[in-house]
């Protein structure tokens, strides 16, 4: 991996976590917006350390790396499950829903954000050479990573629901109800959905775009009405 781009995306992942996390203390309190951050950091830390470590699934090719896991993909996470969360709950409070129901669906509906954003996000990582996967994956086999595998394994995705409602769904029971989160954190996401969006029009794989539209939607709502 080229180390002028390495360091171009762990200075966007540091600057994104950063107005990330100053706009939750805003809104949430340092408290609040401290523990998330911990959470969102350090759980898909736990993840990535069993996918690069003892399963071998996974290999990362950003510079810098601690345990093979680069610093900038964990403040991506952070970043991923804060805007996620903050679109899933500003879509939520325009559905016919009491408010019993809908306060126990910010797990899910992060969790469904987030998945979504990485079904054009992660193939798009996979061509660019960002990282490659130890084996062939069942989803977007067209894609070749710069090992010769093709493909995202479909455990990629079921360590996205899992992460996204496990950091959410904890928070929730820490702290209880939060407050408007704003809607900072979800337009943080936005220029990773461009990039990986402009890649599926330049290659021609538009199905992608169809595939993460549950991002896209939930995008429109939180920035439009947020």
């Amino acid at each position: 991996m080229d180390p002028r781009l390495s360091k171009l995306i762990l200075a966007h992942a540091a600057v994104g976590a950063g107005l990330s996390l100053a706009s939750s203390i805003r809104h949430q309190g340092t408290r609040r917006a401290a523990a998330l951050f911990a959470l969102g950091v350090c759980l898909p830390a736990a993840g990535e350390l069993l996918a690069t470590g003892p399963l071998k699934l996974l290999r990362h090719r950003t510079r810098p790396r601690v345990a093979g896991v680069p610093v900038a993909v964990l403040l991506g996470w952070y970043c991923a499950i804060n805007g996620s969360l903050s679109l899933a709950e500003n879509a939520l409070t325009h559905l016919p829903l009491d408010e019993a129901t809908r306060e126990g669906l910010p797990p899910f509906g992060a969790a469904l954000v987030g998945t979504s954003l990485d079904l054009v996000l992660d193939p798009a990582g996979l061509d660019a050479g960002l990282w490659e996967w130890n084996g062939d994956g069942a989803y977007a086999r067209e894609v070749e990573g710069a090992n010769g595998r093709s493909g995202v394994p479909l455990v990629n995705y079921a360590g996205w629901l899992a992460l996204v409602a496990g950091v959410v769904a904890t928070h929730g029971r820490l702290f209880g109800e939060r407050r408007p989160a704003g809607r900072l954190p979800a337009l943080l996401l936005l220029p990773y959905y461009l990039a990986a969006a402009a890649w599926a029009i330049r290659r021609r794989r538009f199905r992608y775009l169809l595939f993460s539209s549950p991002f896209a939607v939930a995008l429109y709502v939180g920035l439009k009405k947020g």
